[in-house]
């Protein structure tokens, strides 16, 4: 008897467990939610705002911010992460069932302008379109540009980066039908430098050229000077 007991004891408790999961699921998948709380990291300044990412959320074709519930917060990351601006985002819920998101800020380290497309290029190589309220000073790479190019571009622009003189000395990269060309900040001259091969040799050429010859005749002497040629420069004089 005491037998039978123990079975409709335990029988009762764990339809009552089956029960409070049941409907405890069932309540938490009805409950709507709210984000209550948005964090924005960027080691930059900051062009992304709240307000940016609540209406972007809410504007969205892929996700309807009526049925947000903690079970779909992934979804919801997914389309953060479509975001121009965004790297990537992160979406909690709080104790109080609430949720918070985390993104961070996407950095463009150089502009692409063609007849035909215009964007960045993010500190991983990645295709960035072009954002509201986001200005930043780049080198920009202009001409018969194509996606080919993109990897090279970066790759250069990762380079003079490494250095201060060459970071802040080159403004621009244009590619013609032959050749790619270099636009410095100062002096008036192009520079040719063939494509990207031994890149790293043509800047210290050049940079040991400015250093003996430039600072002698100045840096309004000369309107070419071409790298393209190895372990070569030379100069028109305008």
């Amino acid at each position: 008897m005491i037998n039978i007991y123990n079975i409709f004891k335990w029988v009762f408790l764990f339809s009552v467990l089956i029960f409070l999961i049941k409907y405890t699921s069932q309540n938490r998948l009805s409950k709507k939610f709210k984000i209550d709380y948005i964090e924005i990291k960027t080691k930059e300044k900051r062009f992304l705002t709240s307000e940016d990412i609540l209406k972007y959320i809410n504007t969205s074709p892929h996700f309807d911010i009526s049925q947000l519930n903690d079970f779909n917060i992934k979804e919801l990351e997914n389309v953060l992460d479509l975001h121009p601006g965004i790297n990537n985002a992160e979406v909690y819920t709080h104790q109080n069932g609430n949720i918070g998101v985390l993104v961070n800020q996407k950095k463009a380290i150089v502009r692409i302008k063609t007849e035909t497309d215009d964007f960045y290029l993010d500190e991983y190589g990645q295709k960035m379109k072009l954002c509201k309220n986001y200005f930043p000073e780049l080198l920009v790479a202009t001409g018969k540009i194509n996606d080919t190019h993109h990897k090279e571009i970066f790759d250069f622009v990762c380079l003079l980066r490494k250095s201060s003189f060459w970071n802040a000395q080159i403004s621009q990269i244009y590619f013609s039908d032959d050749d790619i060309f270099l636009i410095p900040i100062v002096g008036d001259h192009k520079i040719n430098i063939g494509n990207f091969d031994n890149i790293s040799l043509k800047l210290e050429n050049l940079y040991h050229f400015y250093n003996k010859a430039i600072s002698y005749k100045g840096w309004q002497t000369y309107s070419d000077i071409n790298l393209k040629f190895n372990n070569q420069i030379v100069c028109t004089k305008r």
